[in-house]
C-alpha cells in the first residue's frame, strides 16, 4: 500500500460548487439581474439606433429619418422651381375642335335659392378625360342569302369580325386574352365582369389557341437559329393535375410550353435532333445535356 509523502499536499475537495442554501440564492438572484441588464441595455440601443437612423435602420429612406442633416450651404442658395414672373403652364385643356365629344349641362330656368327667373346662358369650358365602360353586347346578324340565277350556287354573307363558328366576337376575345395572359387576370373574374360562362371563355381561348397553332412552328426555327439560348421547366399544376410548364426563349421571343412529362422529349421537339451552333443555357438537369450543341451551365 503506497503511503502519501508528507511533502505532498492533499487533493482539495473543492469543486467549485457551493453548497450552501443561501450562497445559492444569492448566485440566483445576481445571476438574474444580469440578464435583466443584459436585454435592458439591448432595448436601450435598439431605441437609440430607431431614434437616430429611423424604423429601418441603415435601409430606412432619407425621407422617413427622424434626424436629417441639413444640406450644404451651396445647395441651399440654389432656388428650386422657375424663376420670379414665370407665367407657369398649368393644366392642358383642349379646344372644342380637340375635343372627341361635347356635353353640355344645363341649368334650370329658376333660382336655386329664392326660385327667381336666371337670366341669359354663358359657357364656361371645362376639359375631363374620361373612360367609356366596357360594355358587351348581343348582336344578332342577320346574314343575307341569295342564288345565281346562271349557275344556281346559293351564297350567304359572313359576319364581320368573328371566327368561323365561335361565339365571342374577334374585339372582345382579344380582351379577354390580353387580360389574361398579359396582365395576369384570372378567368373567373373575368367571366364574371363581362356575364360569360367561364365555360364559353375557355373554349373561346382553345379555338383562339388552334388558329395560332402554325406560327409555332416558325418560332421553334427562329429558337434553334439564335446564337444564345436559354431552356428551363417548372412544376405546373392545372385543376389540380400535375405537369410542367416550359420555357425556351432568346433575347427576342419566348417559347412557353405546357407538358405533363419533364423528359427530354420535349427538348427535342424545341430543338430538334441536327446539330445547332450557337450556346444553350440551361441549368444541371439531364434531359439538355443530349441536345448537339455547345451547353453552358448557369
Amino acid at each position: 500500500m503506497r503511503t502519501r509523502s508528507k511533502y505532498q499536499a492533499g487533493k482539495s475537495q473543492d469543486y467549485g460548487v457551493n453548497l450552501c442554501e443561501g450562497c445559492l440564492e444569492k448566485q440566483r438572484e445576481i445571476d438574474r439581474l444580469r440578464e435583466e441588464v443584459h436585454r435592458l441595455k439591448t432595448q436601450l440601443n435598439q431605441r437609440q439606433r430607431k431614434r437616430q437612423e429611423g424604423a429601418f435602420g441603415s435601409s430606412t429612406p432619407s425621407a422617413l429619418k427622424p434626424l436629417k442633416a441639413n444640406s450644404d450651404e451651396e445647395k441651399r442658395a440654389k432656388m428650386g422651381g422657375a424663376k420670379k414672373g414665370h407665367p407657369g403652364h398649368g393644366r392642358n385643356a383642349c379646344s372644342a375642335q380637340e375635343a372627341d365629344e361635347i356635353r353640355r349641362v344645363e341649368l334650370p330656368d329658376k333660382c336655386p335659392d329664392c326660385g327667381g327667373q336666371l337670366g341669359g346662358a354663358s359657357v364656361r369650358t371645362r376639359s375631363v378625360t374620361e373612360i367609356e365602360p366596357v360594355k358587351v353586347k348581343r348582336i344578332c346578324y342577320e346574314l343575307e342569302r341569295r342564288t345565281c340565277s346562271a349557275c344556281r350556287q346559293s351564297f350567304q354573307s359572313q359576319a364581320p369580325s368573328v371566327l368561323p363558328k365561335a361565339l365571342l366576337g374577334n374585339q372582345l376575345l382579344s380582351e379577354i386574352a390580353g387580360e389574361h395572359y398579359l396582365q395576369g387576370v384570372p378567368l373567373s373574374s373575368i367571366a364574371r365582369r363581362f356575364d360569360l360562362n367561364i365555360g364559353t371563355v375557355i373554349e373561346a381561348l382553345h379555338r383562339l389557341g388552334q388558329r395560332f397553332s402554325p406560327a409555332l412552328k416558325q418560332l421553334k426555327e427562329e429558337y434553334r437559329q439564335a446564337p444564345v439560348r436559354h431552356a428551363d421547366e417548372t412544376g405546373w399544376r392545372t385543376d389540380g393535375h400535375n405537369g410542367y410548364s416550359w420555357l425556351f426563349c432568346t433575347e427576342r421571343l419566348s417559347l412557353c410550353l405546357y407538358r405533363q412529362t419533364r423528359s427530354a422529349s420535349v427538348v427535342r421537339e424545341v430543338l430538334g435532333e441536327k446539330e445547332l451552333g450557337g450556346v444553350l443555357v440551361v441549368d444541371r438537369y439531364n434531359g439538355y445535356n443530349r441536345v448537339k450543341c455547345r451547353i453552358q451551365y448557369c
